[in-house]
This record gives C-alpha cells, sequence and structure tokens, in this order.
C-alpha cells in the first residue's frame, strides 16, 4: 500500500516539475485550463494520499486504505495528463 502512494507521489511530483519547467504551449485560455486542472487534481489527490499512507502505516483499515489511493490515482491521472497535453 504504501509502495502506490509513493508511485503516485513520484508521479505527482515529475507531472507537476514537466509542467513547471516546459510551461503550456497554448493560449492563455488553454494555459489556465491546464493549470487549473493540475492545482485541482494536485490538491485532491494530496487530500487523498496523506490519509491512505497514514493508514498504511499503521495497519488500520487497510480496505479503506487501497480505496483512498485507487481514488487518488485518478486525481493523479489528471495531473500528469494535464501536464503532458498542457
Amino acid at each position: 500500500m504504501m509502495i502506490l502512494v509513493g508511485a503516485e507521489a513520484l508521479l505527482l511530483a515529475l507531472g507537476l516539475l514537466k509542467l513547471w519547467l516546459t510551461g503550456v504551449k497554448s493560449d492563455a485560455a488553454g494555459q489556465g485550463m491546464a493549470y487549473a486542472y493540475v492545482a485541482i487534481g494536485t490538491i485532491l489527490a494530496l487530500l487523498l494520499m496523506a490519509p491512505a499512507f497514514a493508514m498504511a502505516y499503521y495497519g488500520k483499515l487497510p480496505w479503506l486504505a487501497l480505496a483512498l489511493a485507487v481514488i487518488a490515482a485518478l486525481f493523479v491521472l489528471i495531473v500528469v495528463v494535464g501536464a503532458l497535453v498542457g
């Protein structure tokens, strides 16, 4: 479980790093949408990954930790796609 959350955190960091280093190659509206997707996806992913990691670390409610990690993976995917497309 903690490996899954760690992999998600790595993908999240790489997506953010790619977006900050290369920027968005679009007009102002496209830039705004890309940054909005990345910002909202990052916040929601971190809000779900932190409790999932804590539950996995302490061994409490593993089914809930897995559910939170899987839901967070969807938001990490949004961040990565937003950073690559933007």
